[in-house]
């Protein structure tokens, strides 16, 4: 993967300045565990269980990431997805699509789908700040992202 976006400030940033992170995942495990490390990281996180949780949270608390499963017990995430990029709300957030298997296809299929960035879970939390080092304030940079 390879990601191309300007350095932001490196001073603190404040707990209402903190990047929203949306974490959705039907594992309340998991979902919780990700949200706890992206907190430890500088991040405000939120988990969503569902799509329909999902939506009504990106529409309600305008997160600038989003980390979705690509398989929901509502729906799919790349019809989540779907869903978010045909919104005012959702055209921006960096959609992050993330599974817990490693076939090159749900890779491909994700990315093509118009996912930003593609993570196989478990993650490893220096992983996961290198990954998200330039969205540490609630600018969100351009970027562009592909796998390698």
């Amino acid at each position: 993967m390879t990601m191309h976006a300007p350095v932001p400030d490196s001073s603190s940033p404040s707990a209402s300045s903190r990047c929203r992170i949306l974490v959705v995942d039907d594992s309340a495990d998991l979902a919780e565990s990700l949200a706890a490390g992206l907190d430890l990281l500088g991040f405000e996180a939120r988990c969503a269980l569902n799509g329909t949780s999902a939506v009504a949270s990106m529409e309600s608390w305008l997160p600038q990431i989003a980390f979705v499963d690509l398989t929901l017990p509502d729906t799919s995430g790349i019809e989540l997805l779907q869903t978010a990029r045909r919104e005012d709300w959702g055209r921006d957030v960096v959609m992050i699509a993330m599974t817990g298997w490693s076939a090159g296809s749900e890779r491909a299929g994700a990315l093509e789908a118009g996912f930003d960035v593609f993570v196989e879970k478990p993650f490893d939390l220096d992983g996961l700040a290198a990954l998200l080092a330039p969205f540490r304030s609630a600018e969100r940079p351009q970027t562009s992202a592909t796998a390698e």
